[in-house]
């Protein structure tokens, strides 16, 4: 069946004639220029055929027996929900179909039965066998363990496997004969479902009927008819589309997997190019909010010295003001406590001498002026040391100028003297290096120059022994 289903399937593939493939291939480079240059409203309309209907009859032939073998698909699975619901489809079905289900029914049972019975005969055929091996590998072991009963038991042996292949080949003839029953009965079931579903189709009536019952069905049953209406639906479309359209569909998806394939890249780089500028760009904030964290901190550090600074000026000063407060008034009630004194002096002096008032008045008014100028010199006082405190304000905040700058200089200078002192510390290091490379060398030479001088020793040593030698034997020479 699945062959005659694709048989038209790959005739409807080849095209007729040289004209169709050069209209197929003129059509596909037209559409390939229009996908470039236009962009398409609804892209999906692209993949939808052209065509509602099936025209040529090789698809409507395919289509049919599609159609034919799902429904009768549906009506075989439901089935044996029908056999054991009888009494309520009985005046449904007709009396015909009753009587057809009832007796497909009792053949299914005895083909199950002969099945059941084929698989048992199996079993005692594969446990026979099993145990005439058994019996023969017990034989040959007893055969090589024991040699003076040798005759008996081989002629005993030689029963029994007897015995044993003939239940052996008895057994065979009782598959083979289940088997012969259960292929007989497997036709029959075949011709009665072919029959049952002859009927069916002449009954629509009945076949509705049978349709509703759709969730009666098992779960495979319902998963193999959706795969097949899957699979119709997918035929159809198939069958509705041309060559042509065909290969002009896929170059469509051609292009648009390309397009997508390129703008999934373009959007990974720019992906990566937003990664790059964004960790570029925290970076330089994280820089720049140090820089501001540590000029905050610097200008924290310098209101927080300057306020030191100036509140302790403000004490001083204030400190100052109140001891000279303190030396005014003492003086002030010291000098009214002198005025008190003289008014007294001066009433007892007129109620006295009223001859020496004149000189008393003048007395008094001297005193007076004496006031005067000491409060006009204690104003000029508490002036000039306002003057003072004012220039030495000044100076102080010169001086902290001076000293600030005296401070950046200092560590420009501790970091000039810090790398003198490393250059100094380096070409000490080298100098000492150097010194001792001089001791080893000088050291070594001596070493080699005495050793020099030792070996010269040595060989004049020799030199004269030789000499000795030579003049003793000419001595001797010249006495004979």
């Amino acid at each position: 069946m699945a062959t005659s289903i694709l048989e038209p399937i790959r005739m409807a593939k080849m095209p007729s004639t040289a004209s169709s493939s050069s209209e197929t291939h003129s059509r596909i480079h037209e559409k390939a220029s229009h996908f470039k240059s236009r962009e398409i409203a609804d892209p999906l309309k692209v993949l939808e055929p052209e065509r509602k209907k099936l025209t040529s009859l090789e698809s409507q032939r395919i289509m049919a027996v599609l159609e034919g073998t799902i429904r009768r698909i549906e009506i075989s699975t439901i089935l044996p929900f029908v056999v054991e619901n009888l009494s309520r489809f009985s005046i449904v079905l007709g009396a015909e179909l009753t009587h057809l289900l009832k007796e497909h029914d009792s053949l299914q049972g005895r083909y199950q039965k002969a099945v059941s019975q084929l698989h048992l005969e199996e079993k005692r055929l594969v446990s026979t066998q099993e145990k005439f091996a058994q019996q023969k590998k017990q034989k040959e072991a007893e055969f090589f363990l024991d040699d003076d009963d040798d005759d008996r038991r081989s002629s005993i042996g030689g029963a029994d496997d007897e015995t044993t292949a003939l239940d052996i080949t008895l057994a065979e003839g009782k598959i083979k004969k289940e088997l012969k029953m259960v292929n007989f009965l497997r036709e029959q079931l075949k011709q009665s479902l072919r029959t049952l579903l002859r009927l069916f189709v002449r009954n629509p009536t009945a076949l509705d009927s049978l349709r509703n019952e759709s969730k009666e069905r098992s779960e495979e049953a319902n998963e193999m008819l959706t795969q097949l209406n899957a699979l119709k639906g997918t035929l159809f479309e198939r069958l509705l589309r041309t060559p042509s359209e065909l290969k002009e569909r896929d170059s469509y998806l051609k292009f648009i997997t390309e397009r997508e394939r390129k703008l999934s890249k373009h959007a990974k780089k720019l992906r990566e190019e937003l990664s790059v500028a964004t960790e570029d760009k925290e970076n330089e904030l994280a820089k720049r909010n140090d820089v501001i964290r540590k000029l905050r901190f610097d200008i924290f550090n310098v209101e927080r010295t300057s306020k030191e600074n100036n509140q302790q000026v403000i004490n001083e000063a204030s400190k100052e003001q109140l001891a000279e407060d303190k030396n005014s008034e003492g003086k002030r009630s010291k000098l009214q406590q002198e005025i008190i004194e003289q008014k007294k002096l001066t009433e007892t002096s007129i109620a006295k001498h009223r001859a020496s008032e004149l000189g008393l008045r003048k007395k008094k008014y001297k005193v007076e002026t004496e006031v005067e100028n000491w409060i006009q010199k204690y104003d000029n006082d508490m002036g000039e040391r306002q003057d003072e405190f004012d220039q030495l304000d000044t100076v102080y905040t010169e001086e902290k100028k001076q000293l600030n700058e005296l401070e950046e200089r200092f560590r420009t200078m501790e970091k000039e003297y810090r790398d003198i002192m490393e250059e100094r510390r380096i070409a000490r290091e080298k100098a000492e290096e150097a010194n001792r490379e001089l001791q080893a060398k000088i050291k070594a030479a001596t070493l080699i120059q005495s050793f020099w001088r030792a070996l010269k020793a040595r060989k004049q040593l020799k030199n004269k022994k030789k000499k000795g030698k030579k003049g003793k034997k000419g001595a001797k020479k010249r006495l004979r």
